[in-house]
């Protein structure tokens, strides 16, 4: 068990220094980067990064120094250099329920569609998926087992698991669903791959951000929706702190989504839509270590 006061980071972890056999990734739908943010900490190195939103494409740019392409769909796969993970964090509003739950009828469900394209032409020994909690039972269940049976049938592994950020030193209530997909790889205790026992650590919000809240635990941002936009700061107000009524900030929402010395430029309603869309680091920091532990990876960190 990690101790109470004790913030779960990968600063002192040693950068990878064998450049032969480094871990390469692409990281799609990358946004203002949490997997780039952990994976780096741990040696790992980005060979591409994509998306369409312009200011999540520039503030990637300005912290990672990458350069980031756009959509997704106008890269051609076999140009890309070799790489082994493949992260694709893609658009969860479709299976959402702002996105009234739409799924593969919306064209923002298709993108898995485009993530595919990559596993096939490039065959990646590793692929993470990250999406809303809902896609699990989304259209009784059918739209997770067409994920699941197409990468089955490219001969992929495959465990998943909803991530909750409360139980993981982050007081705030965001739960996420990752799937992650082995091929041509040695996995060591696959059906253990999400024994996250060690990693539990449960934090109040006066801990975690240093002001006497009444809350022990933040809201989480909405994903997005119609009726719902990405920007509303609705589920980040309504804070207490000492009998008065307190916003959360720009710098408290960067450090519940686990974005410690990111250097983040844009305007506010960028910058709230960027944290409501970003996936929080501690959940690419746990997937980095648990590959790290359970594959061969780990000989080369």
């Amino acid at each position: 068990m990690i101790d109470q006061n004790e913030e779960l980071t990968l600063n002192s972890m040693p950068q990878q220094d064998n450049q032969t056999n480094q871990v390469k990734y692409i990281d799609l739908f990358c946004g203002m980067g949490s997997f780039h943010y952990s994976f780096q900490k741990l040696g790992f190195k980005c060979v591409m990064a994509s998306d369409i939103y312009n200011p999540a494409k520039e503030n990637y740019k300005n912290n990672y120094d990458i350069d980031v392409l756009g959509d997704i769909c106008d890269i051609d796969p076999s140009s890309i250099e070799s790489y082994d993970i493949l992260c694709a964090g893609f658009p969860c509003q479709p299976f959402s329920q702002a996105g009234h739950h739409k799924g593969f009828e919306d064209s923002r469900g298709t993108m898995f569609s485009q993530v595919m394209r990559f596993v096939k032409t490039n065959i990646p020994k590793i692929v993470i998926l990250e999406n809303v909690q809902a896609l699990l039972n989304h259209d009784g269940g059918r739209s997770f087992r067409k994920i699941k049976d197409e990468l089955e049938e490219e001969g992929y592994n495959i465990v998943h698991k909803v991530l909750k950020c409360s139980d993981y030193g982050i007081p705030q209530m965001r739960k996420r669903l990752f799937i992650v997909c082995f091929k041509n790889i040695e996995v060591t205790n696959l059906d253990q791959f999400f024994d996250l026992e060690d990693y539990k650590n449960t934090v109040t919000l006066t801990d975690y951000l240093g002001k006497n809240f009444e809350k022990d635990v933040a809201y989480t941002l909405r994903c997005g929706g119609k009726n719902s936009p990405i920007n509303d700061r609705h589920n980040w107000d309504g804070y207490w702190v000492d009998g008065s009524e307190y916003r959360l900030t720009i710098e408290d929402g960067l450090k519940l989504q686990g974005f410690h010395d990111y250097d983040f430029i844009g305007n506010n309603a960028q910058k709230w839509k960027m944290l409501g869309n970003t996936i929080p680091t501690i959940f690419t920091e746990i997937i980095g270590k648990q590959i790290i532990k359970h594959t061969s990876f780990n000989s080369n960190v």
